[in-house]
C-alpha cells in the first residue's frame, strides 16, 4: 500500500523537530466488521506511522486472531506484536461471528470507545480515530446513542458539535468539506428539527472550524435549500420564505467577511464541488501529493468558483455527493469537541468481513488527518 505525507509540516505553518509527535488512539470498531482489518492494514502503512504515536485501544486476542487469518491472503498487515495496544479484553470471543454484528459485538465496541475516550479526556492521547460501529449492535447491548459522535459529545461534556466530511480529491488538489446540519434522524422529522437557533450553531461551528484547522479567514461558504428548488417562491414549500432566507440574511450582515451563498437549490449546489474535484485532469491524471490543508491561498482555475465549505440541511443532501466523489477517501471529523476526533466515512461492511478485501483508504486518510490536525494546533499555539 502507498499513501502520501498529509501533514501540516508542508504549509505556512512550520512545525519544528523539537514539538512532540502527536500521540492518537484508533479504535477497532465493530469487531465483526472490517474494522480490525483496515486497522492494521492502515498501521502497515510506514508514511501513516512515523510522524505520530499511535495506539490501538481495543482487545489484543481479537488483532492477533484477525493478522493470523488475514497474513495468508494479505501481504501488507501490520504485526501486533509491533504495535502500542490498550488492551480492553475481549469478553465477546465466541459470542459473535466474523461478518454478523449483535449485542456482543457492541458491547465490545462501545467498551473500546469508552476506553479511549476517558483516556483522552485525561491527556493521554490529544485524538481519537474511531473504527466503523454499528448503530443496531450498540442498541442491542443496550447502548441508545444515534451514533460515536452524540457519545463523543455527550462524554466531553458539549452541547455544540457537528459531523464535517472533509476530503481532498486526487484529481485537482481541491478540499471537498461538508458540514451537516442535522444528522442521524428519520427524513421526516428533519424541518421540525431545522431552526434559525441550529442553522446559527452550525454556521458558527463551520466558520471557526475553516479558520482554525484550515486558515481560511474570509470564507465562502454554501448553504443549500431544504425543498426542491429552494422552495420555488412558496410553491413548493415555505420553509425558506419564512425562515432560511430572513437568517441567511442576518448572518450577512452578522458576518461581512464572509461570502455566504444560499440558500442553494439541494439538486445544484453540487455541480460547482462535482466540476472542482474532477477538474480538467479526470480520473486518468491523479495527482501525487494529498495534503488535506494548503499551503498558500492561490487555486487552481478548475476550483476558483467552488465554495470552501458546504452545509448540508440534512444526512443523504450532504453524504450522496461527497460519497459519490469521495467515497474512499472521505474522512469524517468531529468539530466542537475539545480533542481531535476522526473516522473513515464508511460502516462496517459485515458482507466482507473477515475476507481481506477491505479497503483501508478511507482509514489511512482518518489517521493522516487526524495528525494533521494535530500539528496544526500544536504549531498554532507555538505561534506568537
Amino acid at each position: 500500500m502507498k499513501t502520501q505525507k498529509t501533514f501540516v509540516t508542508q504549509t505556512a505553518v512550520k512545525v519544528t523537530d523539537k514539538q512532540p509527535r502527536p500521540r492518537l488512539a484508533i479504535t477497532l470498531g465493530d469487531p465483526a466488521g472490517i474494522g480490525p482489518e483496515v486497522v492494521l492494514k492502515a498501521l502497515a502503512d510506514p508514511e501513516v506511522i512515523q510522524d505520530c504515536d499511535i495506539t490501538v485501544v481495543g482487545s489484543r486476542a481479537l488483532l492477533e486472531e484477525s493478522y493470523n487469518r488475514l497474513r495468508q491472503q494479505v501481504t501488507t498487515l501490520a504485526d501486533p506484536a509491533e504495535l502500542a495496544i490498550m488492551d480492553v479484553g475481549w469478553e465477546a470471543e465466541g459470542k459473535f461471528t466474523i461478518g454478523e454484528g449483535n449485542a456482543a459485538s457492541g458491547a465490545a465496541s462501545f467498551a473500546y470507545m469508552e476506553t479511549a475516550i476517558a483516556r483522552t479526556l485525561a491527556g493521554e492521547f490529544q485524538g481519537i480515530v474511531t473504527g466503523p460501529i454499528a448503530k443496531s449492535a450498540w442498541k442491542a447491548a443496550g447502548h441508545h446513542y444515534p451514533g460515536q459522535t452524540e457519545l463523543l459529545a455527550e462524554r466531553a461534556g458539549v452541547e455544540r458539535f457537528g459531523m464535517l466530511f472533509v476530503a481532498r480529491s486526487p484529481h485537482t488538489g481541491w478540499t471537498l468539506r461538508t458540514l451537516l446540519a442535522t444528522t442521524h434522524i428519520p427524513l421526516r422529522q428533519v424541518a421540525d428539527a431545522l431552526s434559525p437557533q441550529l442553522m446559527t450553531s452550525k454556521l458558527d461551528l463551520l466558520v471557526e472550524c475553516l479558520q482554525e484547522d484550515f486558515g481560511i479567514e474570509k470564507a465562502t461558504i454554501a448553504i443549500a435549500g431544504l425543498n426542491p428548488h429552494s422552495g420555488e417562491q412558496g410553491q413548493l414549500g415555505r420553509e425558506e420564505l419564512d425562515w432560511l432566507i430572513p437568517w441567511l440574511e442576518q448572518e450577512r450582515q452578522r458576518r461581512p467577511s464572509l461570502q455566504l451563498d444560499g440558500p442553494i437549490p439541494p439538486d445544484t449546489m453540487w455541480v460547482k464541488p462535482g466540476q472542482a474535484w474532477y477538474g480538467r485532469r479526470g480520473a486518468e491524471e491523479p495527482l501525487v501529493e494529498t495534503r488535506f490543508i494548503a499551503s498558500g491561498t492561490s487555486k487552481p482555475r478548475e476550483t476558483q468558483n467552488a465554495a470552501d465549505g458546504y452545509l448540508a440541511l440534512y444526512h443523504d443532501q450532504g453524504l450522496i455527493p461527497v460519497k459519490l466523489m469521495a467515497f474512499d477517501r472521505a474522512v469524517n471529523t468531529s468539530i466542537g469537541l475539545p480533542f481531535i476526533r476522526t473516522s473513515p466515512d464508511h460502516g462496517t461492511a459485515f458482507d466482507i468481513a473477515g475476507k481481506g478485501i477491505a479497503d483501508a483508504t478511507s482509514m489511512v486518510a482518518a489517521l493522516q488527518f487526524a495528525a494533521e490536525l494535530a500539528y496544526r494546533r500544536v504549531a498554532a499555539k507555538t505561534v506568537v
